[in-house]
């Protein structure tokens, strides 16, 4: 019987984490943070096939439009997500974009909007082991305008723009991790230098896909919906019509265009 590599755990073409395997993987994908966001969005594609979930990842892969397309959930934050990234690209993934939400750090960014991320900046510690191996944070200028083209044809408002990454939701975005009203909240000032260096939003994920998928081989774009924004303390309590807006635009961009692969450095 074969030995498995510690250095590359992989059993019959099968990845150690993504419950799925070779011919499984479109691709375009999507990747939402959140599990059960696979299962919403699952009704909105044709002829699914679901893989099942395995810890923080539910892949299915269907069509919409017309169009193959997986769904991998990646959970929250870094290290998770450059699994999902790193499995999917070598179970044949070529392009990615993720689908979540931000807070707005704009005030004219209203809840239930939507940004298409050109740039991230931020503090994760994934994009800093990235950044080493070339992976820089800039995503895929045709994917961010498709993505754009795409939300305006659905009469939906979606903006390009930088957003900032953390790996931290409670004190590195500054809110308060005692339930107390007027007891100590973060006091890192983050949100005030992520606005200083021009960011409109903050997230966990953004700069964790761009970079790394830059280092890997993958286009990447990242649509997020404002789910809060931070400047008018707006939160968006339901996001479930956010979050089936995200897959018609990501989804129209992908059916809409035909890519050819980039070459390759």
């Amino acid at each position: 019987m074969a030995k498995t590599s510690a250095a590359f755990p992989w059993k019959n073409g099968r990845p150690p984490h993504l419950p799925c395997g070779p011919g499984d993987i479109a691709e375009n994908v999507l990747t939402p943070g959140d599990p059960d966001r696979v299962r919403l969005l699952a009704g909105m594609l044709e002829d699914v096939t679901d893989f099942g979930r395995k810890r923080e990842f539910a892949v299915i892969t269907g069509t919409y439009e017309g169009k193959r397309l997986t769904i991998c959930s990646t959970g929250i934050g870094g290290p998770s997500t450059e699994i999902a990234l790193v499995e999917l690209a070598m179970l044949g993934a070529r392009r990615v974009v993720r689908i979540g939400g931000m807070s707005a750090l704009v005030a004219e960014y209203n809840v239930g909007s939507f940004v298409a991320v050109d740039r991230a900046i931020g503090d994760t510690g994934t994009a800093l082991t990235y950044r080493a191996a070339g992976g820089k944070a800039q995503a895929s200028a045709r994917i961010t305008q498709g993505l754009v083209d795409a939300a305006a044809g659905l009469d939906l408002v979606c903006r390009p723009g930088m957003v900032a990454s953390t790996d931290s939701y409670y004190f590195g975005q500054d809110r308060r991790y005692r339930p107390l009203e007027g007891a100590d909240h973060g006091h890192g000032n983050f949100i005030d230098t992520f606005q200083a260096r021009g960011a409109i939003g903050v997230e966990m994920e953004s700069e964790i896909i761009l970079t790394v998928g830059s280092a890997i081989g993958l286009e990447t774009s990242c649509l997020l919906g404002v789910h809060g924004n931070r400047v008018t303390d707006d939160w968006l309590d339901d996001y479930e019509a956010t979050q089936r807006n995200l897959l018609r635009i990501a989804g129209r961009a992908f059916s809409s265009t035909e890519w050819e692969l980039r070459s390759q450095p």
